[in-house]
């Protein structure tokens, strides 16, 4: 087995005994290092929930939370696509794209139509009587929330622009990938997307300045906002060996640990910040350092995940359907407000968006699963099909 490490494949003949500890990271069982990003999951969709429950006291506990979110995708996206360049000396866009679409498309239609049919007969958001239900579902399945739209769209999709985020940079950046792996550019593929993700944020927020202060909502939800986040988790998927060693002893985890939960715990109280333009520059690259830190802590952790996290891992297993669902339940139960909820509006919120999550999960997720089993082992008997077609 090779692992595309920094620029270069390492094998798994170690040069040294720093390099072999550095591999006994890397090597620690698949279901160790989903409990501890499970873990991470599971905390950054708890934020979420405060931050959309208790919007006057959390105020940047949902922003921190998806960012959290941002760079875990990167880390394992950018893995799955590493397997697949590794094995096969290219990406397999068709088998990639099937996945995504069976882990992600289950949940999403049975959320959309669920508001479809809830606001087609009861209107409890009025978007019926504002015609903007067929908009709202053409910008829930084009993934298009996070852009700006010719048209109106229900509060009700609100979340869904960090799904949009994601989508549209998977559409880049397999390719880029390939083309930096084929070439041996990994630092320079990281180096200048940030950069072009920085610059692209500095003129949207500027431009927002200058022309339009009170449109701080469209850019916040742009993909060049936090697009960085995205980067950077990238970047700690295709460094991970070297970057794991930074942490190999219990005093700097331990030290590591507790500095990146201070400063995400920090974060969570910043006032306004999805409309600071500080927050954008500072707070959001704080936010993602600290849980690239975070991931990569969970990642190489050699040993399974205590008992107490127990509660974090399964919300982080229902995290997906958990973050579609908790924002339009408290639209619905608090009369179409997003401000803070009484406590018991705000338990009952929570409670029942880990309902739906819990049941999102046995069922139109399952099938989700179900078929990408099924897509695989027909995917896999066409490529042994052709194989034995071009050796006979």
């Amino acid at each position: 087995m090779t692992l595309l490490v920094g620029g270069t494949v390492e094998t798994d003949t170690r040069q040294s005994a720093g390099q072999s500890a550095e591999l006994s990271l890397g090597q620690t069982t698949a279901r160790q290092r989903l409990d501890g990003l499970d873990v991470l999951r599971g905390s950054a969709v708890g934020a979420v929930l405060l931050g959309h429950s208790w919007p006057g006291v959390f105020q940047g506990a949902g922003i921190v939370g998806v960012i959290a979110f941002f760079v875990l995708s990167g880390y394992l996206i950018t893995g799955v696509l590493l397997r697949d360049i590794e094995r096969h000396r290219k990406v397999r866009y068709g088998r990639f794209y099937a996945h995504r679409a069976f882990r992600l498309l289950p949940a999403l239609i049975a959320f959309l139509g669920v508001y479809a049919f809830v606001e087609l007969t009861a209107d409890v958001l009025g978007d019926r009587s504002k015609g903007i239900i067929g908009y709202t579902l053409l910008a829930g399945f084009g993934y298009l929330k996070d852009l700006p739209l010719p048209f109106d769209v229900s509060m009700a999709i609100g979340p869904l622009w960090t799904l949009a985020v994601e989508e549209q940079f998977y559409l880049i950046w397999p390719a880029l990938l390939v083309i930096a792996l084929r070439r041996n550019r990994q630092g320079r593929l990281i180096g200048w997307s940030a950069a072009v993700v920085l610059l692209l944020m500095t003129a949207t927020v500027l431009a927002m300045l200058i022309l339009a202060p009170n449109l701080h909502s469209l850019v916040y939800a742009l993909p060049t906002t936090w697009g960085l986040g995205l980067v950077i988790g990238s970047a700690v998927r295709l460094y991970r060996v070297r970057m794991f060693s930074w942490f190999s002893g219990p005093r700097p985890r331990r030290a590591a640990l507790f500095g990146s939960i201070f400063v995400l715990a920090a974060l969570v109280f910043i006032p306004k910040a999805n409309e600071s333009p500080a927050f954008f520059f500072v707070g959001g690259p704080l936010a993602m350092a600290a849980a690239a830190v975070l991931v990569i802590l969970a990642a190489s952790r050699p040993r399974p995940m205590p008992r107490w996290t127990r509660a974090l891992q399964l919300l982080g297993m229902v995290s997906y359907a958990a973050y579609l669902w908790n924002y339009i339940v408290i639209l619905w139960l608090n009369d179409g407000s997003t401000a803070d909820l009484p406590p018991l509006v705000a338990v009952t919120a929570i409670l029942l968006t880990l309902l739906l999550a819990v049941i999102s999960w046995h069922t139109v997720e399952r099938l989700g699963r179900i078929g990408r089993d099924r897509f695989d082992k027909y995917y896999q008997a066409r490529v042994d099909a052709r194989t034995t077609f071009r050796g006979s």
